[in-house]
């Protein structure tokens, strides 16, 4: 006898339909893709399961390394459909604006450079929903973009909704044939490794002098004291590579990681 099971409508619960009358409602999807891991996963799922008309926004700060502008174009290529560079301050700009260079006390470049005009962006479109690459086990860890008073703004996390985690999503990125750079924000960003500087004095010297050059008109640097046994200046760390100090993990150029471990970047450019 034949199974007649397929032939059986599913109810919909309550939450999906909400989900379904909020999409018909919102006159545009807008998904935030910084061109990390999980956004990057977020953005080539969605176009697979629920393909509709979005603007894939980027907000570059013009520190971009070149491999990352590379898989901005990889990804354009496999969306089908150009980025949208949302308008704002770059980098070097906030930094003048403020007098200071942003570390992990004073994180005012992802807030002025990202965030801000992010928002500003969304609410121009209102109303819309914003998809944002949040994996689901780390809801606890972050909350994704406060839309409190932004009207006709919502916020939808499709990773947390599918169950992704980290696995999920480095094992769709290998299935789709993408590797995500090691470092998808600033060349120049206070969070990151030795080893990620070694990369930048030895493949971009003309970006590790204007770092420098940075550090000279603030009068601050970039690099914690106190945090590793590493000068802490970018023009003394050029002076212990250039004596043939190689740190651990120099060759590595693109994102490899287990669910164990995680990347030393801002949260938001992660994504």
């Amino acid at each position: 006898m034949a199974n007649d099971s397929t032939n059986q409508m599913t109810t919909p619960t309550v939450e999906t339909m909400r989900r379904e009358i909020d999409v018909a409602r919102a006159g545009s999807h807008i998904v935030a893709l910084s061109g990390g891991k999980d956004s990057s996963a977020m953005a080539l799922r969605l176009m697979e399961i629920e393909p509709r008309d979005y603007r894939f926004c980027i907000t570059p700060t013009g520190r971009e390394l070149p491999e990352m502008d590379a898989h901005w174009k990889r990804l354009e290529c496999l969306l089908e459909r150009p980025l949208v560079r949302v308008p704002g301050p770059s980098l070097v700009d906030a930094i003048v604006a403020n007098n200071a260079l942003p570390n992990f006390r004073m994180r005012f470049c992802t807030r002025q450079v990202k965030i801000e005009p992010f928002i500003v962006y969304a609410a121009s479109l209102s109303p819309a929903i914003c998809y944002v690459g949040i994996r689901a086990d780390e809801t606890s860890e972050r909350a994704g973009t406060d839309w409190k008073g932004v009207e006709g703004v919502k916020q939808d996390c499709p990773l947390v909704r599918w169950g992704w985690g980290i696995n999920d999503v480095l094992g769709y990125l290998a299935k789709r044939g993408v590797e995500v750079p090691a470092r998808t924000d600033c060349d120049c960003c206070f969070f990151q490794r030795i080893s990620e500087w070694w990369r930048l004095w030895k493949n971009h010297p003309d970006r590790w002098r204007e770092v420098i050059a940075l550090e000279k008109w603030s009068g601050h640097t970039f690099r914690t004291e106190g945090k590793d046994s590493w000068p802490v200046s970018i023009e003394d760390l050029g002076k212990k590579f250039e004596a043939g100090y190689v740190p651990k993990g120099a060759a590595q150029m693109t994102l490899k990681l287990d669910a164990s471990q995680r990347p030393t970047m801002c949260a938001w450019c992660a994504r």
